[in-house]
């Protein structure tokens, strides 16, 4: 719900589209240190503890929304989401990564993928009717509450019922004075266990996050104020068609990616999308912007997965927490879907100040052909240089 018609809130806060792309920025820039310490912390004192108390606050965080004044307060709220997001992230992905074996990725990433977004469903559709019907700032606060509450429950359960999955003789007694030195001599380690083909996944992870960072950011006023000008609802609609969509291809897609291997589902989903992106760009109405959208999700939910899978297969478990930090760092993705927010760091702060700057100029579709020229390099990249591996980790 709150995600769905943020660019909007900014706008009816006082910003314009220069302030959607530099709240972005800032906060991508705020998580660059955070996630440096979250991976040597995930891989010491536990994922588990990283997971639940980063979701506590990012839960109270949601009060800066719903109280948000002036756009201002906006870029307050995402640069505290930045910062604990940025230390549970890694966590999260070891904790996800160390919960699977090499047969079973795929399909744990799909259903990771699949079930939760069953019970947000609906979410998209129902503010767009509050947004017709009530106006943006109104229904965005409402959202908002709604968070608080279910993010509140989220982080509860997480503490009462994840299991620790960092074995026992690696966790730490972690002093603050010893961090950052920790975390230079880790990240040095870790730095020199990268393979060859993990080193071209984070630079397919850097073009791909640029990329989309440039336009992923202006899809909502693309369809609804500046071009194709759809209604709230239908904008709405069109998002939660594009859950269900996920819901459907991630499981079907995951038993493929098992079988035939990640490489060709990674490929097949960068090749496709770019064409989906631009077909979304010509539509001038309803229909063909909701097709277009929905295929860009379908491609998305394929390339995820098959992504995440192919990544963890070339990292080793004893350094997942500070792979991912070091991804983050960089400003690499790790899961290949055009419909996960773009930002991430100094690379997606790069991107969103460019993309910004494009669309308030009036070039409306022009940082969108952009994100997909660069899909389309990362495409190029997968078909000439990425092999499966040999072994997968465990």
């Amino acid at each position: 719900m709150a995600w769905t018609f943020w660019a909007l809130y900014v706008l009816a806060l006082g910003g314009d589209y220069i302030h959607i792309g530099l709240i972005s920025a800032v906060s991508s820039l705020f998580s660059l240190i955070p996630a440096f310490f979250g991976g040597y912390l995930a891989d010491t004192i536990g994922r588990k503890k990283m997971v639940y108390s980063m979701s506590f606050l990012l839960s109270l965080n949601s009060v800066v929304y719903l109280f948000a004044p002036s756009w201002e307060w906006l870029l307050v709220g995402r640069s505290l989401d930045a910062i604990f997001n940025g230390l549970r992230q890694p966590a999260m992905q070891a904790i996800l990564a160390d919960s699977t074996t090499s047969e079973n990725r795929a399909m744990s990433f799909g259903m990771w993928q699949a079930i939760p977004p069953i019970f947000g469903l609906l979410s998209p559709h129902v503010i767009g009717l509050m947004v017709d019907s009530m106006g943006i700032i109104p229904a965005q606060r409402i959202a908002y509450l709604v968070l608080l509450f279910f993010s509140g429950l989220g982080a509860f359960m997480r503490y009462r019922y994840l299991t620790e999955t960092l074995p026992t003789e690696a966790v730490e007694r972690v002093r603050p004075m010893t961090i950052l030195r920790e975390t230079l001599k880790d990240f040095k380690e870790t730095t020199g266990i990268i393979s060859r083909q993990l080193w071209i996944l984070i630079f397919m992870g850097v073009l791909y996050q640029f990329g989309t960072s440039m336009g992923v950011i202006y899809l909502t006023n693309y369809a609804i104020e500046d071009v194709i000008h759809v209604s709230a609802s239908q904008w709405g609609l069109t998002n939660t068609a594009s859950i269900l969509v996920g819901i459907i291809v991630s499981i079907p897609s995951a038993r493929l990616i098992d079988r035939y291997g990640r490489r060709k589902m990674v490929l097949f989903s960068l090749m496709l999308t770019p064409v989906a992106l631009v077909g979304f760009t010509y539509s001038r109405g309803f229909l063909p912007a909701f097709v277009f959208f929905n295929l860009m999700t379908a491609l998305g939910s394929v390339g995820s997965v098959a992504s995440q899978a192919l990544f963890i297969d070339h990292s080793p478990r004893e350094h997942r927490g500070r792979i991912t930090a070091l991804t983050s760092v960089i400003g690499a993705k790790q899961n290949f879907t055009i419909q996960m927010m773009g930002g991430g760091t100094i690379i997606g702060a790069v991107g969103n100040m460019v993309g910004g700057a494009l669309y308030h100029e009036g070039t409306y579709a022009l940082p969108l052909y952009l994100t997909a020229g660069m899909i389309g390099l990362t495409a190029l990249l997968a078909a000439f240089f990425v092999k499966e591996p040999k072994e997968k980790e465990e």
